[in-house]
């Protein structure tokens, strides 16, 4: 029986031999077939080869994607029925990140990130395969900036966020509390988030739009804002005084008009 056990084993090892090999062949040559293996392509063979074009329709609110495809079907009834190169669905990406699949040739889309996104659709078989020609991914994208509004309204949109900071029920009961301790609203780590915020995330989009003074104005603005709130949020866990942490305020502040007057003389002259 062991010398059965011994003949199995040694016919076990000689079976392994080569998938060894394989294991241990060129770095590129196995990221490549782990590539293939868990994002694997199907290659186009018909002579129609498919295609896809989409587009972004705005209705009211909403943004609706409108994929157009030729030579391919889209087939939800035959999901994980088949694996061919004309039938099947799209995968929806924005920024890169997969959404979901894309059954019609319309699909409204929940949400949109701000700024600039990439949206993509991929064309899939019905079995999750990508379909490929000459080893290309049969794809289509676009690059939409969301919000559309200009930056005049981008602008009004950042004031009126700002506004919220003090005037929301939220922000009012804040501003109330801190004048119980005597404090004023820019005395506090979270209002001066919120200013900071309210500006960065409306507005960063746009900042190719901005003039060199504006851009220079809003830089320092945001980055002023972000360094009093850290000492105010220092203040508030105890680690510094009040007189310390309005001294270290006013100086990021004075600092802050310094820096706009010098840089604005100096862009003027030139």
């Amino acid at each position: 029986m062991s010398k059965n056990l011994s003949y199995l084993k040694y016919f076990l090892i000689l079976l392994l031999l080569p998938i060894t090999s394989i294991a241990h062949d060129d770095k590129d040559d196995r990221i490549k077939f782990w590539k293939e293996y868990y994002h694997p392509k199907l290659e186009v063979h018909q002579n129609n080869i498919p295609e896809i074009k989409i587009s972004l329709n705005k209705i009211g609110p909403f943004f609706q994607l409108q994929s157009k495809v030729i030579n391919f079907t889209l087939t939800p009834e035959q999901d994980l029925k088949n694996n061919n190169s004309w039938t099947g669905y799209g995968k929806l990406f924005i920024n890169g990140i997969y959404t979901t699949r894309v059954y019609s040739e319309y699909l409204f889309l929940k949400e949109v990130p701000v700024g600039n996104n990439e949206i993509k659709v991929i064309l899939s078989s019905n079995m999750d395969v990508d379909i490929a020609h000459d080893s290309k991914i049969i794809s289509d994208s676009i690059v939409f900036q969301f919000p559309e509004y200009n930056f005049a309204e981008a602008r009004s949109k950042a004031f009126g966020l700002s506004t919220q900071c003090e005037f929301s029920d939220k922000g009012l009961i804040a501003r109330d509390e801190l004048l119980r301790e005597g404090l004023k609203l820019s005395e506090s780590s979270s209002y001066l988030k919120c200013r900071h915020d309210s500006q960065k995330n409306t507005l960063d989009p746009f900042k190719n739009e901005m003039t060199g003074f504006q851009l220079l104005v809003y830089e320092l603005t945001l980055d002023s804002l972000s360094k009093r709130s850290l000492v105010w949020k220092d203040f508030e866990s105890n680690n510094i005084s009040l007189s310390v942490a309005r001294n270290k305020s006013d100086l990021i502040q004075k600092n802050m008009g310094i820096e706009i007057e010098k840089k604005y003389g100096r862009n003027n002259n030139e």
